[in-house]
């Protein structure tokens, strides 16, 4: 049965299931608006959609302009008209010939403008457009990476303190919310089997993975010697420690153990099932943190939108389809309608993978207006996504 916890106030939105062991907390994260400065290239994991704009016919002045109109925008959530950019960007040309290259932008799809006397505003293609092919990534501060290191740093080892800490850090720095994606029950790693002997021969195994996630079965093995047992514990963790749930469970290697344990060959099958069990008894666990910030953007002032989209990040099955926009991507970034829901058409979702001893555990992401910073977004998922693989990956 799944249980939910929505509170806005508290700013905190929690969707797990009943516990069976280690459960996944999320990650929280935060816009705030400003225009690029420190900037580094997109890296190679990037997502991106080429069908959506990246093989436009744009010259160097389109995307300068492009990316003044984007970052105006970010600061100001207003219209940007062509004066504006002429003002406030060293394009080096004209209002006039400024305004022609929006006109231009918003024939092909990029612009729009909201009202007949207002300025433009970026479309969702533009925002794809600017994302691709302009946005770089933005060095954080030194205050918020000494910020975002210290915290981690100095917390306990459990990952899902870890994990909270994380959230609630992007969301005090970025001031949007943010969601947390666990591992999938099937890519744990497992880090021990023992085996501890009970009367009447009878024998309860343990299987323990390496973010702490405990499953256990007595079951009968009668007539065997404590030495057989010792032997058995040993070949279990030599085949089996370091792979995930799903590597053990492929077969080849539970075949080759039923041969090698002789006279308890019945132990491989109880571990195979208790494994199984572990790897399909559950699903991944989400996190929402920092509700109340979305609230502080314009879009989300009236309370009724905030609500819709908090309600649909309310739902396993919505949270599940976006993630899976990116496969074995690193980094990417879902904008507006791309998310083919009506409830979330005013938002964009920025997400990073982060991994523990050099295997993907998980996913951070920050949701907010599609008025985001860009950049600035990434880099602090970036960031926070490299610490917490470091000081998970450095527990004992």
């Amino acid at each position: 049965m799944q249980h939910n916890r929505f509170n806005v106030g508290a700013g905190l939105l929690t969707l797990t299931r009943p516990a069976v062991g280690g459960i996944f907390f999320g990650s929280v994260s935060t816009l705030t608006v400003r225009v690029l400065s420190r900037i580094e290239l997109l890296p190679e994991g990037y997502r991106r959609f080429p069908e959506r704009g990246e093989d436009m016919d744009l010259d160097e002045r389109k995307l300068r302009v492009m990316r003044a109109v984007v970052e105006a925008y970010v600061v100001n959530a207003q219209p940007v008209g062509s004066r504006t950019i002429a003002r406030d960007f060293d394009l080096g040309v004209s209002p006039a010939t400024i305004r022609n290259e929006m006109a231009d932008l918003e024939r092909m799809g990029l612009l729009e403008q909201p009202h007949t006397s207002a300025g433009r505003i970026p479309s969702d293609l533009g925002y794809r457009t600017y994302v691709d092919r302009i946005a770089r990534i933005a060095r954080p501060a030194r205050k918020d990476l000494e910020r975002v290191r210290g915290s981690l740093h100095h917390q306990v080892s459990e990952m899902d303190t870890i994990l909270r800490a994380s959230a609630r850090i992007l969301s005090e720095m970025t001031d949007c919310l943010a969601l947390m994606a666990g591992p999938d029950s099937g890519e744990a790693v497992l880090n021990t089997i023992e085996l501890v002997p009970l009367r009447s021969g009878r024998v309860t195994v343990l299987a323990i993975t390496e973010d702490g996630f405990v499953q256990s079965r007595v079951t009968e093995v009668p007539d065997v010697p404590p030495e057989e047992l010792e032997r058995a514990s040993r070949l279990l963790n030599a085949h089996f420690r370091g792979l995930t749930l799903s590597e053990v469970l492929e077969g080849a290697t539970l075949n080759a153990l039923r041969r090698e344990l002789r006279y308890c060959a019945r132990l491989a099958d109880v571990v195979g099932g208790l494994l199984r069990r572990s790897a399909e008894s559950g699903e991944t666990d989400y996190l929402l943190d920092g509700a109340a910030n979305i609230m502080k953007q314009p879009e989300f002032r009236d309370v009724a939108r905030a609500q819709r989209v908090l309600a649909a990040l309310a739902k396993r099955s919505l949270v599940r389809d976006l993630l899976s926009r990116f496969p074995g991507d690193d980094l990417g970034a879902l904008i507006g309608s791309e998310s083919d829901s009506e409830d979330m058409k005013e938002c964009s979702l920025v997400s990073a993978v982060y991994y523990i001893g050099g295997r993907p555990a998980g996913r951070m992401s920050v949701v907010g207006p599609r008025r985001m910073d860009y950049g600035r977004v990434m880099g602090l998922l970036k960031t926070v996504t490299e610490a917490v693989g470091d000081v998970l990956g450095d527990r004992d």
